[in-house]
């Protein structure tokens, strides 16, 4: 009989600890925000997914898939319903993407001691991270959105009142984004699970790492 129990503590364990592993997403990204760079890599696991992925220049497309496979923490299980801020997905994308994605999108950093700022504007959409003193990225509150443009023939083009004086609306680099309206970017209220946490961000000479765990609830 205590042999049973044992048996069943240790079985409780291995199924507590698979649990817990299972409810959490890993990220782990460098990109250089100034300039092409091979060294560019965005890593990442959920839900038995263990993905490491960077940009295919033959392919021109990202080497694991991660713009379609991380749809597993972009949503929850109705596939629909964000289970993270837009603005993350959109994020870690780009070190596996072209040059040109993060150019046309004028993807910037800007910092004050550890404090950064990540934006850029995205299929007409800007997004703004901004972390805390120490680099962190918090899931509730260091994300933010706005719709500043529109698809024009299909190609997004800045609306009016957001491009800045004597600029170009096809330019997104152009905006003038004291006047773009943020708000608040988090995943979907009723969405059957969400990703809370934080991940650590630095920046030095150009290069954004960003990593961290992310508990799913």
């Amino acid at each position: 009989m205590k042999t049973k129990m044992i048996f069943a503590a240790a079985a409780l364990v291995i199924v507590s600890s698979v649990a817990a592993f299972a409810q959490k997403a890993t990220i782990d990204l460098r990109f250089n925000a100034l300039a092409e760079d091979a060294n560019n890599y965005f890593n990442w696991t959920a839900d038995g997914k263990n993905v490491k992925d960077a940009f295919d220049a033959a392919s021109g497309a990202s080497k694991a898939k991660s713009t379609t496979e991380f749809n597993v923490v972009r949503f929850d299980a109705s596939g629909s319903k964000k289970a993270i801020p837009a603005g993350l997905r959109s994020f870690v994308l780009y070190p596996v993407a072209p040059r040109a994605t993060a150019e046309g999108d004028a993807f910037m950093v800007s910092e004050s001691g550890k404090m950064l700022t990540i934006r850029f504007i995205h299929r007409g959409v800007a997004y703004q991270i901004m972390t805390d003193a120490k680099g962190n990225i918090d899931m509730a509150s260091s994300f933010q959105i706005a719709t500043v443009g529109d698809n024009v023939g299909g190609k997004f083009m800045l609306k009016n009142e957001y491009v800045k004086a004597g600029g170009d609306k096809s330019k997104m680099a152009d905006v003038d984004w004291s006047k773009v309206p943020f708000a608040k970017d988090v995943a979907d209220s009723d969405a059957g699970y969400t990703y809370s946490g934080s991940l650590k961000a630095a920046y030095k000479n150009g290069i954004l790492t960003v990593k961290g765990n992310l508990q799913k609830k």
